[in-house]
């Protein structure tokens, strides 16, 4: 028989159980006052947790948003913040990364910029490479300005003119993979040692055959293929640089690495600290194999949109192209010839290709998914709501670039409305001008952890968008599969945009 001393310390556990996990977060929490996602999200996180695995983590934190404003409990401890206030409170502030991100990008066992989470280390390290990812250091760069010219005439023109010459129907999102990782190696390693993928058929497929385990999250094997390319890469162009000058060997500097490498040596010196060659390389190749990573998908991803929505307006390419041959030297065959591209700068000041290339990233951002951030002891205020300490906050591009006051129709996607107003058509001339909505413009995030390369990959995709629509019109064959990607690890890949080019007369 259950004595009644028993009885009274079940019930008093479960009243206690009761209490904690269901009375106090569901009104006594200072989150209690906020509107939630779903009445459950005030006690459990499992029917958000529910909602991303039925991939509808976006459309439910919009229409959430929308309903009840700018902040949304989608937990007992996780809340939902899309304002400029959130912005600067959360991510100018520099609050610390959550777990998570440690748990997911984290490269040969050792931290990179992603990774870190805590402010301070991470600005050191940031510090070590933030000027050689700095526009105007992009854009006065004899290595970039070389490498770049090396691959669009040396490689991506030619294959699009093999690719048209042969009628060949082509899946974009694999083509801006190659071209995005060939640049993106090319910058940290020279063209000495960079990859080749869009001539190197063998590589590139073990390549992203390997890195489509890592995406799907299959951490069967030691992907040793994804790991491999960058630690290989990283020996090889150390040793050429150790070795005596060979006037052989023809190419741009490894600028990135070098600098990282040359930064890390300085620190450890500073501080003392003997770091083997092995400890050295691994911080390296987990920062390096980090840019490239982010690269060839966050540039695939926005490139073959662009590609999906131009493919669709004809009128629009012949519009873009008056544009684009008003540039001196224009990307061509002929200029080709001389080796001489347009300058960053004034392909940067295009008008419609700016605009088109901000309303994709508007449209579709390449990372529209939360970015969670922890509230530091002693918490914060936002919107006149205490949030304590310990709360997951975050808030994501898919909810602030669709937000009807600032992007009224912000379903359709209009490239005018980030044009100036003396150059835009009646569609979007009541719209928000380009000074207020670049406010909410997120594809690349904010504050200290925004992304580092977003400079790099401006110039890059408006160099190789240019250089298709110049030369060559698109027409979509199949765009079956092209939607919205719900995350930075899925995104549209694994579908297909099937596009043709033709050639110019």
């Amino acid at each position: 028989m259950i004595s009644p001393l028993s009885i009274i310390g079940v019930a008093g556990l479960l009243c206690v159980l009761a209490y904690k996990y269901i009375l106090y977060p569901a009104f006594g929490s200072p989150l209690s006052a906020l509107p939630t996602a779903h009445p459950l999200c005030s006690i459990t996180s499992k029917w958000f947790d529910r909602q991303i695995l039925r991939q509808r983590e976006l459309t439910t934190l919009f229409a959430a948003h929308q309903k009840h404003g700018p902040l949304v409990r989608l937990g007992p401890h996780e809340v939902s913040v899309v304002s400029l206030e959130g912005l600067r409170n959360i991510y100018t502030a520099g609050l610390e990364k959550h777990s998570w991100y440690a748990a997911t990008f984290e490269n040969y066992g050792t931290p990179n910029l992603v990774s870190t989470l805590e402010h301070r280390p991470h600005s050191v390290q940031k510090r070590m490479i933030a000027n050689v990812y700095a526009k105007s250091y992009i854009q006065h760069s004899t290595d970039v300005d070389t490498l770049s010219t090396s691959i669009v005439f040396g490689r991506f023109l030619p294959l699009l003119q093999k690719y048209a010459d042969e009628r060949e129907h082509v899946n974009v999102m694999h083509l801006f993979q190659w071209a995005g990782i060939d640049f993106m190696t090319a910058y940290i390693f020279g063209t000495a040692h960079c990859t080749d993928f869009m001539d190197d058929r063998e590589g590139r497929e073990a390549y992203f055959k390997d890195w489509s385990k890592i995406r799907n999250f299959d951490n069967s094997g030691e992907n040793s293929v994804v790991e491999g390319l960058c630690m290989k890469l990283s020996s090889a162009t150390l040793a050429a640089q150790d070795q005596p000058q060979n006037n052989d060997i023809a190419g741009t500097s490894p600028v990135v690495l070098s600098k990282l490498y040359s930064q890390l040596q300085q620190k450890a010196k500073a501080e003392d600290n003997q770091l083997s060659q092995t400890d050295l390389m691994k911080r390296c190749a987990s920062e390096l194999l980090d840019h490239i990573v982010a690269t060839h998908e966050t540039f695939a991803i926005t490139s073959t949109y662009v590609l999906y929505r131009m493919s669709l307006d004809p009128a629009l390419q012949k519009k873009l192209r008056a544009e684009l041959l008003a540039l001196d030297p224009s990307v061509t065959p002929g200029a080709a010839e001389e080796g001489l591209l347009p300058s960053p700068d004034r392909i940067d000041a295009l008008p419609l290709l700016n605009g088109i290339i901000q309303e994709t990233l508007r449209l579709h951002a390449a990372v529209p998914v939360r970015q969670p951030r922890v509230v530091p002891e002693g918490g914060i205020m936002l919107h006149s709501h205490y949030i304590p300490a310990g709360t997951t906050v975050s808030s994501n591009a898919y909810s602030l670039h669709r937000q009807p006051e600032i992007f009224p129709r912000p379903s359709e996607w209009l490239p005018q409305r980030w044009m100036a107003r003396d150059d835009r058509s009646p569609i979007v001339d009541s719209f928000p001008g380009p000074e207020v909505i670049r406010k909410w413009f997120w594809a690349f995030g904010s504050g200290g952890r925004m992304c580092i390369g977003s400079n790099f990959a401006l110039q890059v995709i408006k160099l190789i968008i240019a250089s298709i629509y110049t030369n060559f019109e698109t027409s979509i064959i199949d765009d079956e599969g092209i939607e919205q990607s719900e995350s930075f690890i899925a995104g549209p890949l694994g579908n297909k945009l099937i596009v043709q080019f033709v050639p110019l007369t």
